[in-house]
């Protein structure tokens, strides 16, 4: 192989040389493996550009050092929308547009991922993955012994109506990890986007919340209520813990982004479409949710032109095809051949294209500062379950 693997360093200086440094922080799991095969498909085609393939533990800080230090990788994986607000602020990040428009890109990715793609116009990153955070995984049998149809299930609000019904001592209704606030936040999202819409959602993450005060009461009314049907054991569960009770049959339905249904394949007698299946949450068919990571280039670098050809790679066809059926993700383009997919991923990549809609998480959406503090805030809840004072908490966070 012609890419050099780093491992963890302080730095690696590419000013004046020719090649590409990606810096990332995938050591293990679902990360390593898939980056190694986009690297392995570039060099394939480009065996006169060398990648130095840099692993930092601590990415996100080992790169602001780095551009401190005039020194910055010339590419590294990073969330975009609003994640990428503070690198545009500092002047620090390519203006790749070119790239978008002197390609297909412009044309074969989505319309939602290319909105977080760009920055006040500017395309500044290629997206890579997408991961949808509106699924409503369930247990084929639980669901069928309590007389639940799922696709029937129209609103968060009746989703609650169904969860109190059925709330019994034997089984959990919906089990909601706590541990972390992040999870809850993931909630909340997706409970504010079914119950008041995709624009709503929009509006609030972008710092019009005080414009939605009565929207985001209620959804924390919901939020709390939703709350009281996980299990006493909820606030001490992250979300590994919470799948695997899943998985065992001690809860109906889980809500998570799909990444969890990774762990699924592997487990035998549990099957897709027989086992376990999944509907988008109550309120948000025709809605694609998105987690997504992207590729992002420095301003400051010397090997524009390897850059230029390694970004270009990156967004096609070629590219994502390999690098998501590693992943377990579906590809941001509509023009990707996924036939050799699991079912899962392919039912996911029909109903990306055929989406109305596409949201980014709350952390593409909203300003960091506003993430750490929409977090805050449910961190706050989680610990005292107060309404209105998670209420006032977001109408800070999100303003």
């Amino acid at each position: 192989m012609r890419y050099v693997y780093m491992g963890v360093a302080k730095s690696t200086s590419i000013k004046g040389v020719a090649g590409v440094e990606i810096a990332h922080a995938w050591a293990e799991g679902d990360g390593k493996r898939p980056l190694e095969s986009l690297l392995e498909g570039f060099e394939s085609r480009h065996p006169d550009v060398t990648v130095t393939d840099q692993y930092y533990p601590d990415l996100s800080l080992t790169v602001k050092s780095r551009i401190l230090s005039e020194n910055p990788p010339s590419t590294w994986v990073e969330w975009p929308g609003e994640s990428l607000t503070p690198y545009m602020e500092a002047s620090v990040l390519a203006d790749i547009s070119e790239l978008w428009t002197e390609t297909d890109m412009s044309e074969a990715y989505l319309e939602g991922p290319q909105n977080l793609a760009r920055i006040d116009g500017e395309y500044v990153a290629v997206p890579i993955n997408i991961h949808r955070l509106n699924s409503l995984f369930y247990n084929t049998e639980l669901v069928e012994e309590h007389g639940l149809d799922p696709g029937r299930i129209e609103s968060p609000r009746a989703f609650l109506d169904v969860l109190e019904e059925i709330d019994t001592d034997s089984v959990i209704g919906l089990q909601q990890p706590m541990k972390n606030p992040w999870t809850v936040l993931q909630l909340f999202s997706m409970l504010l986007i079914g119950q008041f819409g995709p624009e709503t959602y929009r509006n609030v993450t972008g710092g019009d919340g005080p414009a939605y005060e009565n929207e985001i009461r209620e959804t924390v009314t919901l939020l709390d209520r939703y709350a009281d049907l996980a299990s006493e054991d909820a606030t001490f569960l992250g979300m590994v813990e919470a799948n695997e009770q899943f998985i065992d049959g001690e809860s109906i339905f889980f809500t998570q982004g799909d990444w969890v249904a990774g762990t699924y394949r592997d487990i035998e007698g549990f099957d897709y479409g027989s086992e376990w299946d999944h509907v988008p949450f109550p309120g948000t068919d025709g809605v694609y949710a998105m987690g997504m990571d992207a590729i992002v280039a420095s301003a400051d670098q010397q090997g524009e032109k390897d850059t230029r050809t390694f970004l270009e790679f990156v967004g096609s066809p070629t590219a994502l095809q390999a690098y998501n059926k590693e992943k377990g993700a579906i590809p941001p383009r509509r023009d990707v051949a996924i036939d050799g997919y699991p079912p899962f991923l392919q039912d996911q990549y029909r109903d990306f294209k055929q989406s109305g809609e596409q949201v980014g998480s709350d952390a593409l959406e909203t300003h960091p500062e506003r993430f750490v503090d929409a977090k805050a805030a449910l961190a706050r809840f989680v610990a005292e379950r107060d309404v209105e004072s998670t209420t006032q908490d977001f109408l800070e966070a999100y303003s």
